[in-house]
């Protein structure tokens, strides 16, 4: 089943090749200008302060994108509301349904494929963002605490991750285009209730996280990842059983 599964990654990644390489840029450069905002957040938490950042920048960038690392976003059928009526993902859905493949594999092979996206474009954009943070950070937050921080917030891209493939898949174009303002919608509520009753933007009480609890937050996280990843899994291949494609 997982030979069956990979061989249809590799399909897939043929597929979305070139969709896949303006996802990387555009993934370096959210690195390089998320780390400009991190710094001041380090700065304005454990040194000397600054006169103004935006902490809701930081939230966006964490919160609200750090999930879409596990989908290659630049690719047609999320830059094109044509998807809207087109909904390529269910007509490629569709076709896998009239091969001789189990709905077990071809929802593993979705789930890999996330899993390997999520892998790769993390990498870079927290690459991007380490080579882009001044030495000044890290008298800030130690290098094994930024190790830890990055953990913590996989952690959290792990368990929203597999809701790509989910929402690709599992339901039609409309819901693609139609969720990330929903979803933008919750998150600006999220943001400014977490800092009324907190005191701290999200990305700030994480910093916060690490200091005071160091590993024991990024292996909880990665436990929450994992578990969501499997929810995720599980949903999308009853979904792909139940579906009707005609």
């Amino acid at each position: 089943m997982f030979t069956q599964a990979l061989w249809l990654v590799k399909k897939d990644m043929r597929y979305t090749w070139k969709g896949f390489i303006f996802t990387v840029v555009a993934v370096v450069f959210f690195g390089l200008f998320t780390a400009i905002f991190l710094e001041q957040a380090a700065r304005a938490l454990f040194g000397d302060g600054v006169m103004y950042y935006n902490e809701i920048v930081l939230d966006i960038f964490f919160v609200a994108i750090v999930p879409s690392l596990a989908a290659i976003f630049m690719s047609g059928p999320y830059l094109s509301f044509q998807t809207i009526k087109d909904d390529p993902f269910t007509k490629r859905m569709a076709f896998l349904r009239t091969l001789p493949i189990p709905v077990t594999v071809i929802a593993l092979s979705k789930t890999l494929m996330m899993l390997i996206t999520l892998l790769i474009m993390s990498t870079i954009f927290y690459g991007a963002m380490a080579f882009a943070l001044p030495d000044s950070f890290f008298t800030y937050v130690t290098l094994p605490e930024f190790f830890v921080f990055i953990l913590l917030w996989f952690g959290y891209s792990l368990a929203l991750g597999g809701m790509n493939p989910y929402i690709e898949y599992g339901t039609s174009g409309k819901v693609l285009h139609l969720l990330p303002f929903v979803w933008i919608a919750l998150m600006f509520g999220l943001f400014f209730s977490f800092r009324h009753i907190v005191g701290h933007s999200i990305v700030e009480w994480s910093l916060l996280l690490v200091k005071d609890f160091g590993w024991f937050s990024a292996i909880v996280s990665i436990i929450i990842g994992v578990m969501g990843c499997f929810l995720w899994h599980k949903l999308l291949m009853r979904r792909l059983k139940k579906r009707d494609y005609v």
